[in-house]
């Protein structure tokens, strides 16, 4: 029996508390059909012939709707039924973010895998191949090998972690090799196949979150500093011809901030770099200009010879023809240094990122759970486009792929974000962008985050506000459903720009990390003041960068026009897709898609080419979408997604104050299940063949009629308040 106060919450809400989804071939949106029976089936996904974006093994186009997962522990029984679970709401990819060596505790010496972790990812492959979904494998992040292991290693020696070891360390990456030795070659016995030979194994990731670039970088220490010392004076000998050369080019500058204390040893070749602050826009290079430069070329170099080694041996001696992706981290100034890491990516395939949104959440446990007591602020991102993930600047040729991306709680506006997401990275062609993460087979109930600690977990998609907008997102995305367009902006960049460190023409923002930053507002306007051109071209259409001969830049004629902001509006150059950050409404009116997401209420109606949308809704998304790919005027069957805010049972905050503005407090965290805030809104639909509509519960089974009439050629509907999707036909 509900309490008084959750009795109270529910007033205006709806639980959502679906039963297990049993795949009866009765259901009504079942979105499996998208995928192949088999993911592989006509072989390895390649680059398409631009290299920007990928196709099937015959030459296919296609697109991946992803997420992370993390059910490859739970067993083959669990996966398979995971793997129809997503299949149905459109999911065709998937990855695995895993840790190959035995990095725990308990491990053992350097050259050994984690067999655990090799069955888990023969088994995911196993299952996802089945339902039509290629896998993306990760297989090491340096910042979860334990401090045991490492120590038991004697990798690193002296320095404290094994962040920026992989790109220099000989002894490590040799190891390295051998893990992905020992994973890709063994014949995998839940397939018959070696991951090497089985293309359901779509992507190859490098490492994850791993940079000489990053503040990290600073803590490289003793026999470490020394090792990468005498790489970079093997690097300028190279460069200059000797050392004294180079030191006659540097003006006899010592390395401003040296990490580890190091100084310069000319005799020995041992040259100090400075702590990674000096390559930042904070820094006064001053009189080590040169010398700076010059860091910023060898550690970009040392990374892009090391990703272009790891391609090698995947083709060459692994004989794995998997697309590679070097890396996805950020910097330690994204404004400046962001294009020397992609640059870094390029010898590999794929160009990568992880990027986050949220908002201020303070606590004990800020970095995994949500508990009584903890600061926060609801802060949406519809006010501030620049923080949206897809703001990001594009090496021409090649995919780009999020691997990491979530909406966070306590940041309850989020049935934004899968919308969004679709419609901008087809917009500007974002190749892939895998949600974080699955932990169940199916839907997540708001339980305690790790089982002991009352509490609510952060890190997890598998909700009524983020993956039950997955269908309409996903139609929207693998479809092309909303145009992608051309390049408004082309920067072409020099070698010699990149290391000076010069500001790009449209700098984008650093992005939302909401374990390291605290205020992205701050970030969005850096990177406005930076900017030649608006970073709002972001939303306009692709910004793309070139590393080549110095080449007349190119920026749209109609990107100003675009742009307004003084009524705070960005309208998409294709004219589908309009962002009123003033309003904090976005809306989506293409002949195949046509919506509004947000501040419904802005407005008495919203009035698109084929759909017109009245509510009062403070925060909402409802969508509509084709099912028979035909557009919405003549379509015989229309899929209508509605998302809203949904919070815990027994959810309660209450005002608090912070230094940087108003804030909330956690007094109660709730309990199962969510409660889905109503939406009250009647649709419009100029289509003269539909006749009926089909509430569904949230695993697409018909639930009960809607009552239709037909008003001026349209159908006319109120939508039920406690359904995530209704079908018209």
């Amino acid at each position: 029996m509900l309490s008084t106060l959750a009795a109270a919450q529910t007033a205006q809400t709806w639980d959502f508390a679906p039963g297990p989804d049993t795949f009866s071939d009765t259901a009504v949106l079942d979105l499996s059909y998208l995928n192949e029976d088999t993911a592989g089936e006509s072989g390895f996904i390649r680059r398409s012939v631009d290299g920007a974006g990928f196709v099937r093994g015959d030459g296919v186009p296609i697109r991946f709707w992803a997420l992370n997962t993390y059910v490859a522990g739970l067993g083959m029984s669990e996966l398979q039924n995971h793997a129809r679970f997503l299949a149905k709401r459109g999911v065709n990819m998937v990855r695995l973010h895993g840790q190959i060596p035995q990095a725990g505790e308990a491990g053992g010496p350097l050259e050994a895998i984690d067999d655990a972790v090799r069955d888990q990812l023969w088994q995911l492959v196993a299952a996802m191949k089945d339902a039509g979904i290629y896998v993306t494998f990760s297989p090491y992040y340096p910042q979860h090998v334990h401090a045991e292991a490492a120590r038991r290693w004697q990798v690193p020696e002296d320095s404290p972690g094994l962040t920026g070891m992989i790109y220099f360390d000989p002894v490590l990456q040799d190891a390295y090799k051998g893990w992905l030795r020992e994973t890709l070659v063994p014949v995998n016995p839940y397939t018959g196949l070696a991951l090497k030979d089985d293309p359901a194994l779509a992507i190859i990731q490098m490492q994850n979150e791993d940079s000489l670039l990053f503040w990290t970088f600073n803590g490289i220490q003793g026999r470490e500093a020394a090792l990468l010392g005498a790489r970079f004076g093997d690097f300028l000998t190279e460069k200059y011809g000797s050392l004294a050369l180079a030191q006659d080019a540097w003006g006899d500058a010592d390395a401003p901030g040296p990490i580890d204390d190091m100084r310069d040893d000319w005799e020995t070749g041992v040259i100090a770099l400075s702590n990674i602050w000096h390559l930042t826009g904070d820094a006064d290079p001053g009189w080590a200009a040169v010398r700076l430069s010059d860091q910023a070329q060898f550690l970009t170099q040392t990374m892009r010879d090391w990703h272009a080694e790891v391609a090698r041996f995947l083709r060459d001696d692994i004989g794995a023809p998997q697309l590679f992706n070097a890396g996805n981290w950020r910097t330690a100034d994204d404004a400046l240094l962001d294009d020397l890491e992609r640059y870094a990516y390029t010898t590999g395939d794929v160009i990568g990122v992880n990027r986050y949104v949220g908002a201020l959440h303070e606590g004990e446990y800020e970095g995994w759970a949500i508990v009584a007591g903890d600061t926060f602020r609801e802060d949406g991102l519809l006010t501030r486009p620049l923080d949206l993930p897809t703001t990001l600047r594009q090496p021409a040729g090649y995919p780009y792929i999020i691997s990491e991306t979530l909406w966070v709680p306590p940041m309850w506006e989020q049935s934004e974000g899968p919308i969004l997401m679709a419609a901008y990275q087809a917009l500007t062609g974002i190749d892939v962008s895998y949600w974080f993460a699955a932990g169940d087979t199916q839907w997540r109930a708001p339980q305690s985050a790790n089982g002991y600690l009352p509490s609510v977990g952060k890190w997890f998609i598998s909700t009524p506000q983020q993956m039950g907008a997955f269908p309409a997102a996903a139609l929207i995305f693998r479809l092309g459903l909303i145009e992608q367009a051309p390049p408004v902006v082309i920067e072409h960049r020099t070698p010699e720009s990149l290391w000076s460190r010069s500001a790009p023409m449209v700098v984008a923002g650093q992005g939302y990390d909401p374990n390291r930053d605290q205020d992205p507002e701050v970030l969005a306007q850096q990177a406005s003041q930076m900017s030649q051109v608006s970073p709002f071209s972001f939303l306009v259409g692709p910004v793309q960068v070139v590393f080549d001969s110095d080449t007349a830049n190119y920026v749209h004629p109609d990107l100003d026009a675009l742009i307004d902001t003084d009524r705070r509006v960005l309208t998409s150059l294709t004219r589908q897709l309009s962002w009123d950050w003033g309003s904090g409404v976005v809306t989506l009116d293409a002949p195949s898609a046509q919506g509004v997401v947000g501040a419904l209420t802005s407005r008495a109606g919203f009035v698109l080419q084929d759909v017109t949308i009245e509510s009062d809704a403070d925060y909402a998304s409802i969508i509509v979408v084709p099912l028979d790919g035909e557009p919405i005027a003549t379509a015989s069957r229309l899929l209508v997604q509605v998302n809203s805010i949904a919070r815990p049972t027994g959810w309660r905050a209450e005002p608090a104050d912070h230094e940087s503005g108003p804030a909330q407090k956690v007094t109660a965290f709730g309990e199962a299940p969510w409660q889905i805030d109503n939406v009250d809104a009647t649709l419009s639909i100029r289509n003269t063949g539909l006749s009926r509509a089909t509430a569904l519960d949230a695993n697409g089974m018909a639930t009960e009629s809607v009552a239709v009439s037909q008003r001026n050629g349209a159908l006319v509907l109120t939508l039920p308040t406690d359904a995530l999707y209704v079908v018209i036909d």
